[in-house]
């Protein structure tokens, strides 16, 4: 039950990198932010493979899986930048409950990868998990799907979980080619310079310009920090289970992001969300429980 801890691990840095890439993305551009603390956790990644000594030779199936993997992973973490700087933490990290249930799905689809029925009603718990974390005092029941239907930040989280729900299993290729930490390695390092590559495409064509606020480039090397803890642990994890219980057990970062933001951003109706933030992860509970 190794990879338990390592999921855990991988929770708590996915809770920190959500709350920091949120005051992050807040004082500057979305695309260059994300591009900045991927390509640094790289280089601090990079590090560790040297201490390590873990350097192993690039075979062809490891760079095709890299490429294939580069858009899913960069849609993923933009989208996820993009619904912190639209909506709250404590409304978008629970919504990343459902990646679970998407890398589930997935899983018995392609991989064969069939849940216990322990497991399926952990899935059931995320999901109504994830509805009431939308619920708020007085309003109707019904107050969520029309919430979802008004609130960006809420379907660019969506957008996150989806594109990420095929990564795992790209992932498990990857560190099987040359190992967890190299792999993580290159993943964040590849992904912050293909984005940083297409970026003066994008200020060409959208004439965005870049005026970070004081204070950016620290947060951008603050928000690299636990990202690093939560990519080398990710990848411990899937090496040695399936992609669905790992990124159940990652997904109860929910309930520490959620928690973490009511106390540090007192973020409106953030205590009505609590509850459901608590559904999620004990979903995700019974379908690690359930492997």
């Amino acid at each position: 039950m190794t990879w338990v801890w390592f999921a855990l691990l991988s929770a708590g840095g996915s809770a920190g990198t959500s709350l920091l890439l949120k005051r992050t993305v807040a004082r500057g551009d979305v695309f260059v932010s994300t591009a900045g603390f991927r390509a640094i956790s790289g280089v601090f990644i990079a590090v560790i493979v040297a201490v390590l000594g873990a350097w192993t030779h690039p075979t062809p199936a490891f760079w095709r899986t890299l490429a294939l993997l580069m858009v899913p992973e960069i849609g993923g973490m933009v989208s996820m930048a993009l619904a912190l700087r639209e909506g709250e933490v404590s409304r978008v990290q629970p919504i990343m409950g459902m990646l679970p249930i998407f890398v589930t799905i997935n899983g018995a689809l392609f991989m064969h990868e069939i849940p216990t029925v322990l497991a399926a009603f952990g899935i059931v718990l995320v999901a109504v998990g994830i509805y009431v974390v939308g619920l708020r005092r007085g309003a109707s029941p019904l107050e969520p799907l029309r919430s979802l239907g008004r609130d960006r930040g809420s379907w660019y989280a969506v957008m996150s979980a989806v594109f990420w729900s095929v990564t795992p299993f790209l992932h498990k290729i990857g560190t099987a080619t040359v190992g967890p930490v190299m792999w993580a390695m290159s993943v964040s390092l590849a992904s912050g310079l293909v984005l940083a590559a297409v970026l003066p495409f994008r200020r060409r064509i959208v004439g965005v310009a870049f005026d970070p606020h004081p204070g950016w480039k620290t947060l951008v090397v603050a928000t690299a920090i636990p990202f690093t803890v939560q990519a080398v642990a990710l990848q411990f994890a899937l090496q040695r289970a399936q992609g669905g219980y790992v990124m159940a057990i990652s997904s109860t970062s929910t309930l520490f992001a959620t928690g973490l933001a009511v106390l540090l951003y007192h973020e409106a109706d953030g205590l009505t969300r609590i509850p459901g933030a608590v559904l999620v992860t004990a979903g995700a509970a019974l379908i690690a429980l359930g492997a």
